[in-house]
């Protein structure tokens, strides 16, 4: 127990420096007054939109899992399932180490009376759909870019290496459902699929599939499978709308491309090792995706602030409003997340 609370202090030092070390790199060179210039301008009307676009992501999550919940029976309430995602949201926000992971199940559990292990289960269910989600956009990215004179160097290759991409990731994962769903016989077949793999990297993929097909139970509800895939590509669209609509209070003259790149660019920082907040990273990240569009270097440091705040200030406001009706603290899920 003491080497595993050691190696999460470490790792939350890890974190905490990566963040600095970011933030520092986003802010060091800031022009001051040409930020303030980009800030002023923005319209705030567009941002408040956007804002309330992001948010509908949490009831879109909601329905999404009281599909994936309903193989155990009484029907979930919406509200529930959206607080405790909200909540979960919120405590990845300001807690270390993903303590949300922890939080998120927890509050649902306790809220619709589902076994807490059935309730984890579904959390690798949620990340496969948020797979298949993340692919239907890097599709649309494809059929939305705009047409290419043929020396635009980076829509060629966008258009090459994302349909490339996509189209393998949605092939991967037609395997894995069809696996997945045929539970006896499957995992003998993906472990001779993972053996041509490192060990090290057979295990966390075995996990992944325990974990998705007991997530799946006893359901062979193919019409509930296509309602959770077909939910996570809305959830995903809806992420790519609310940044379009955040380009048009920026007046960026970008497609709905660009859009659905910086989408899958927000996902896959997010996954990263940073400190609570998401800053610096996530800045980074945003500024550099939007620079690679031909953003200038301001507009693109004004994108990332007031994105940051438009991801992260209402849910985590709501989220610690939620905890506080809950009769929770923030303490809980920070030790759970040490230990």
């Amino acid at each position: 127990m003491e080497n595993r609370l050691s190696n999460n202090r470490a790792r939350l030092l890890l974190t905490i420096l990566i963040s600095a070390i970011a933030l520092w790199w986003f802010a060091h060179d800031i022009e001051w007054a040409s930020l303030t210039e980009a800030l002023t301008g923005v319209r705030v009307g567009w941002v408040a939109i956007a804002a309330f676009v992001l948010l509908g992501e949490f009831w879109i999550r909601a329905l999404r899992w009281s599909v994936l919940l309903r193989p155990l029976g009484t029907q979930a309430k919406l509200i529930d399932l959206a607080a405790a995602s909200v909540i979960g949201a919120g405590v990845n926000t300001l807690v270390p180490l993903r303590a949300g992971e922890i939080a998120k199940p927890v509050i649902a559990a306790r809220r619709t009376g589902y076994p807490l292990s059935a309730v984890i289960a579904t959390n690798v269910m949620e990340r496969v759909f948020d797979l298949l989600g993340m692919v239907s956009i890097l599709l649309l990215m494809v059929a939305f870019l705009p047409g290419s004179p043929g020396d635009d160097e980076l829509v060629t290759n966008l258009q090459r290496y994302g349909a490339l991409f996509g189209a393998l990731a949605t092939v991967c994962l037609g395997i894995f459902f069809v696996l997945a769903t045929r539970q006896t016989a499957a995992r003998s077949v993906f472990e001779r699929i993972l053996s041509i793999a490192p060990a090290p990297v057979q295990t966390p993929f075995l996990q992944l599939f325990d974990g998705f097909v007991s997530g799946l139970g006893s359901t062979r509800d193919l019409k509930a499978l296509l309602q959770a895939a077909g939910l996570s590509i809305v959830l995903w669209v809806n992420g790519a709308m609310a940044i379009y609509l955040l380009f048009i209070a920026f007046s960026l003259p970008l497609p709905f491309a660009a859009a659905c790149f910086t989408g899958v660019a927000i996902a896959l920082t997010v996954a990263l090792p940073q400190a609570p907040g998401f800053i610096g990273v996530f800045h980074i990240a945003i500024e550099k995706t939007l620079v690679l569009w031909g953003i200038g270097a301001a507009s693109a440091k004004g994108f990332a602030i007031v994105f940051w705040a438009v991801s992260f200030v209402p849910v985590t406001t709501l989220a610690v409003l939620a905890l506080w009706r809950e009769g929770l603290s923030l303490g809980a899920f920070q030790r759970g997340g040490e230990e």
